[in-house]
């Protein structure tokens, strides 16, 4: 016999359904305005009583949440449906309703992210605007863990001024979950010969196979994920087992579903990677690289370069963190040897900007640093920024002339295509020298 753990803790028994539903009529019946209930979509039993409570109370059903209409759809396809999906006004027709002739059941009893209740209480929700006029029935119950969102979205609704009924003493919610007596009265009732407690944390199991040796059951055993029991075959009602048989254990994984397609396991799907990058960031670098050459006497002994950088999910103070990390590119970019490989450059660069981060936020993002040489776009900036007068690097002409000539396939900035076929004479101001004359197109 296996059985469920949830309530082991919880003495005595669970209130019936009956109840519930009396208590949900009679607060729909004194509302003078909208209400809205909220409870686990799977209690398709629950969904019968707020059916019910509408009805008596010549209210129409909206349901609000897309896993209401997902396991109501299952459910009447199943024909154990209370409602027929049919009967339900749509979404999009709530303003056609005066508020006291709506019963709207929504989502989110426990403040999921995604869930309509949850995003009506920030107000983003496109399908349900709250006002203060609302009565919100909290018919479920908070499961552990979810104290603190749970109670962020309830005092985000009590700002907007709705009012909310939750509570024990308000009997709107009873488990489905068995509490201690009438686990106890189980397994007085079915005496089984080995006894296995199922569903909950490992405290509650321990503690339902304590309440089932005290019943007399005389094999008992709580198991972990992936652990395998086998039990003797009883050829008739005189032969006695002689207990669990262990049958070794399964490495069990976490399996995930993202969207229609992806499904598998947490490193198949970049689990880890992907919320560390939403915690500290990414950073993608982009480099067009020129290597220097030793051309007309003009030695250059650093790589220059154009750089790119593009963040996302990082805080960047205003943009003085950004401006910091394209100062720390170049010059970390200038310090590698002009024939070192671009992978050096990349490594170079994006070790530079990590430690940076990590040094100015205490963040560790992701950086991608992406090197490529084009000499032929680097250097055509670099001439539009002399020809302006802004440059302070020394390009020979001649250097200019071997690199376009070099590379005639190559793009050029917008600016030096309009100069048309035209020969100019360049002066250097500070070095005190004339170029030769060069044709750009």
């Amino acid at each position: 016999m296996m059985s469920d753990s949830t309530n082991v803790l919880s003495p005595g028994r669970t209130i019936s359904e009956t109840v519930v539903a009396d208590a949900l009529l009679r607060k729909i019946s004194a509302a003078k305005g909208r209400v809205i209930t909220t409870q686990f979509a799977s209690n398709i039993h629950r969904l019968g009583s707020v059916k019910a409570a509408a009805d008596l109370t010549g209210r129409k059903l909206v349901f609000v949440g897309m896993s209401l209409r997902t396991y109501l759809d299952a459910a009447w396809k199943d024909g154990k449906a209370p409602i027929d999906p049919s009967t339900l006004v749509k979404v999009e027709d709530i303003d056609a309703y005066a508020p006291k002739d709506l019963l709207i059941v929504t989502t989110g009893s426990q403040a999921e992210p995604r869930a309509a209740l949850n995003l009506a209480s920030y107000g983003s929700s496109h399908s349900l605007k709250l006002s203060k006029e609302d009565l919100i029935l909290y018919s479920a119950k908070v499961i552990p863990g979810n104290e603190t969102r749970v109670m962020k979205m309830l005092n985000r609704i009590s700002e907007i001024g709705s009012t909310i009924v939750m509570g024990k003493n308000e009997v709107l919610h009873t488990s489905g979950h068995g509490y201690r007596g009438e686990l106890e009265e189980v397994l007085k009732i079915v005496k089984p010969q080995h006894f296995l407690p199922i569903h909950g944390e490992l405290l509650f199991l321990k503690e339902h196979e304590l309440l089932g040796k005290s019943t007399g059951i005389r094999h008992t055993a709580v198991i972990k994920n992936g652990e395998m029991l086998g039990v003797s075959h009883l050829r008739n009602r005189r032969v006695l087992s002689n207990g669990f048989i262990s049958l070794g254990k399964e490495n069990m994984q976490l399996m995930y579903n993202d969207g229609d397609k992806a499904f598998g396991t947490s490193t198949e799907l970049c689990i880890d990677e992907r919320l560390r990058i939403a915690s500290d960031g990414i950073i993608v670098v982009s480099m067009e690289i020129f290597r220097p050459q030793n051309v007309d006497g003009l030695i250059e002994k650093t790589i220059k370069g154009k750089i790119r950088i593009t963040t996302r999910c990082l805080w960047l103070d205003k943009g003085k963190l950004l401006d910091a990390l394209n100062k720390a590119a170049h010059a970390a970019l200038s310090s590698c040897p002009v024939t070192c490989p671009l992978s050096h450059v990349e490594r170079t660069v994006s070790e530079v900007l990590r430690k940076m981060v990590r040094k100015y936020s205490s963040k560790r993002p992701e950086v991608i640093a992406i090197a490529v040489e084009n000499p032929a776009g680097v250097l055509s900036d670099e001439l539009n920024a002399r020809l302006s007068g802004k440059s302070n690097i020394g390009f020979g002409i001649s250097e200019l002339r071997k690199v376009v000539d070099g590379h005639p396939n190559k793009s050029r900035s917008d600016k030096m295509k309009q100069e048309d076929s035209s020969h100019t004479h360049l002066e250097s101001v500070d070095q005190g020298t004339y170029f030769d004359i060069v044709e750009l197109c």
